[in-house]
């Protein structure tokens, strides 16, 4: 234990700050730079322990290479004297904890959300990275003045689980109140634990009280591993029912079960938190930061906008009508419009839709023929071939990580195309010759591309620290985000494009190529438009409402979006270069995750959800005006956005049995098929063009 002046390095012990499970902290002074630190050192203890203290140190120096404005600063790890300590930066604030003992009862939501979010932006950043936190905790949450949140304690939280000893003193996984099964029960963890704690802690936040809370650490631990979580609304009846669905799905005992990220966690609890009552939860899969679900462009991201089947109807006619039958047939096929740029799937997430029976061919009555005492051979019509199904990509993590399948809309030839690292945000090109994605493999996120059969993995493109990639429709540009202190640097073809203040959500593509719509958190989520060649955002929606998930007209110059502006959430739509929005959904009624389908005839349709009263949400369609509005389907997933095929004809989305499930129906509410049926999550559908 050391002392106020006692000297360790360059550092001056100045005062004790707190204890934890594994080390104390003191405010110290750096005498060289002349700055005060946050010095972390080992129990006296731990340090007998080589195996320990040299993975203690080289945890330190890897989460020290995380630069994110949510995770603080680690300055210096060493061994002096004996001692083994960590040095960072020192932030003056109060823990979660602090405010937690100091505020009774139940936190203000706005504050739960701000928490929640920038937590979950940091660990999202340390998972893309390969360091898992295992000690999320309100103790290891700095709160400053301001609002700003650092998270804390990355290399002895990942230290610590080498052990393999949850229950000795002083020898801790995490802090058992916020402890995953899997930690409870000495697993393997990944991301996906630290989603579970941070669900823990939200549950705190909302209740004014952990959920388990046993008469010994084994009693909270075996809580965690089998009691299920107690419904929130009992401790605090002001919550909206979607919030017990939203942290029950956090805090699911599988981890294949829970959200994939902790972005998609904070984005449904966002959604949650202000939606209708009795709506369903608007529980998001993975994809990006934000409130609702995050859009993403078409090229990076989509998620509707690609091709679909046409079904063409084959039939026999008896005798010598067979081979006017077939020419008939091929008459009937209708070829598929062309890719669509799709809604984009961190962005996007609909009007009565032409129904696609085809209009019979008339047949003109045959000669009739005069029989000849010639012989003529017999002949055997040359059977059409059924076509194939389109393909589509998506994403699942029935594996333990993020790979990206294909399967048929037929249901049929369900394939893994990915296995190596963690791998969504699929894409098509144009062509439909090529699949991106993004993938983490070989320890950073960047862009690749790979065949429809999965062959020719290449990386197309990297970018230090960036955080997402996008193809311009046309494949003449790749974007790219990295994140700033006070927001995002977008670049374009690695040159700096344009500053986006606050928190990016996701940002989708116009068909044409020539824009880029912004889905953002400054401070409410807004919707901003820029376009190439400038570098100044206009914004579209402004400060006193929520606007999310937008998605481009297929003639590039409207958007359609959801937001409160009226109370309930609706649809609405606005002209890209200025106007009034105009909503297109009834006012009694909350909707959201539009889709804005390829279709050019008549101004396309909208794709969306809609919650009722009796909390059951609805796949529907309508006019791009807001007219002929069908329902299609119910009950589906409404935080995920709809994907249309490339020729409107079909959407893909997602249905909710206890996972995420991957289903198809025509656009006039027929032939509803569901194509994935396991124990894990599948999400973020985009056709294949063709």
């Amino acid at each position: 234990m050391l002392r106020p002046g006692d000297i360790l390095g360059p550092y001056r012990i100045e005062r004790e700050l707190g204890r934890g499970g594994a080390a104390i902290v003191y405010l110290a002074w750096h005498q060289r730079l002349e700055r005060p630190v946050a010095l972390k050192v080992l129990y006296e203890h731990l340090r007998s322990d080589a195996g320990f203290v040299e993975r203690f140190l080289f945890e330190a120096r890897a989460a020290a290479r995380l630069n994110h404005p949510n995770i603080i600063t680690i300055h210096d790890a060493g061994h002096i004297d004996g001692i083994d300590y960590i040095a960072m930066a020192y932030v003056d604030g109060e823990t979660l904890a602090d405010i937690l003992r100091r505020v009774p009862g139940p936190l203000p939501t706005d504050f739960v959300l701000s928490v929640v979010g920038q937590v979950a932006a940091a660990l999202d950043y340390a998972h893309q990275r390969g360091i898992v936190h295992r000690d999320i905790k309100p103790s290891n949450i700095l709160v400053q003045e301001n609002g700003h949140v650092l998270l804390t304690d990355f290399g002895i939280a990942r230290a610590a689980s080498f052990t393999g000893q949850i229950t000795q003193a002083g020898m801790v996984l995490g802090t058992p109140e916020y402890m995953s099964p899997e930690q409870a029960a000495g697993l393997a963890v990944d991301g996906r634990s630290d989603v579970y704690s941070l669900g823990i802690v939200a549950y705190h936040m909302l209740t004014g009280q952990p959920p388990f809370r046993g008469e010994t650490p084994q009693a909270t631990l075996y809580a965690h591993l089998h009691q299920p979580l107690p419904d929130p609304r009992t401790l605090n009846p002001a919550l909206p029912p979607a919030v017990s669905t939203v942290l029950a799905m956090a805090t699911a005992k599988a981890p294949e079960r829970r959200y994939p990220t902790a972005a998609a966690f904070a984005q449904a609890l966002a959604l949650a938190l202000t939606t209708i009552p009795g709506a369903t939860a608007p529980v998001t899969p993975p994809t990006t930061p934000g409130a609702p679900r995050p859009p993403t462009p078409p090229g990076a991201t989509a998620a509707g906008g690609a091709p679909l089947w046409l079904y063409i109807l084959l039939g026999f006619l008896i005798g010598l009508a067979a081979l006017a039958f077939v020419a008939w047939a091929l008459l009937r096929g209708q070829p598929g419009l062309g890719p669509a740029p799709g809604p984009s799937p961190t962005a996007v997430i609909g009007g009565i839709l032409a129904t696609l029976t085809p209009t019979p061919v008339a047949l003109a009555p045959s000669p009739t023929a005069t029989p000849t005492l010639t012989a003529t051979p017999t002949l055997t019509p040359t059977p059409t071939p059924e076509p194939r199904a389109a393909y589509i990509a998506y994403v699942s993590n029935r594996t333990g990580s993020p790979q990206i399948y294909r399967i048929g809309s037929d249901g049929r030839g369900d394939r893994p195309l990915t296995q190596e690292g963690r791998n969504d945000r699929p894409f098509w090109s144009a062509d439909g010759r090529l699949l991106f994605f993004h993938s983490d493999r070989g320890g950073r996120l960047a862009l690749w591309s790979m065949r429809p059969d999965g062959s020719e993995q290449t990386p197309v493109f990297a970018a230090a620290d960036a955080v997402a990639y996008s193809r311009s429709p046309d494949g003449r540009h790749v974007a790219f985000a990295r994140r700033q202190e006070d927001g995002f640097e977008l670049y374009l073809d690695e040159a700096p494009w344009v500053a986006i203040p606050g928190e990016q959500l996701a940002y989708v593509w116009s068909p044409d190529g020539r824009f880029i719509a912004f889905e953002l958190v400054a401070p409410t989520k807004r919707i901003a438009v820029v376009a190439v060649g400038e570098r100044t955002p206009r914004f579209l929606t402004d400060e006193t409402h929520n606007a999310w998930n937008p998605t481009w007209a297929p003639d590039g110059r409207r958007l359609a979006f959801a937001s409160d502006r009226d109370g309930n959430a609706g649809i609405y739509r606005r002209d890209r270069d200025g106007g009034n929005p105009v909503r297109l959904t009834p006012l009694e009624t909350w909707s959201q995750a539009p889709s804005w389908s390829a279709d050019r005839g008549d101004g396309g349709a909208i794709a969306y959800m809609m919650g009722d009263e009796g909390g059951t949400w609805s796949l529907l369609t309508m006019r791009s005006d807001g007219s002929n509005r069908l329902r299609l389907y119910n009950p589906v997933f409404p935080g995920a956005v709809a994907a249309w095929s490339a020729d409107a004809g079909q959407l893909a989305f997602l249905v909710h049995d206890g996972d995420l499930e991957l289903a198809v129906m025509a656009r006039d509410g027929s032939g509803f098929r569901r194509l994935t049926d396991n124990d894990a999550d599948d999400w973020h559908p985009v056709w294949e063009p063709r």
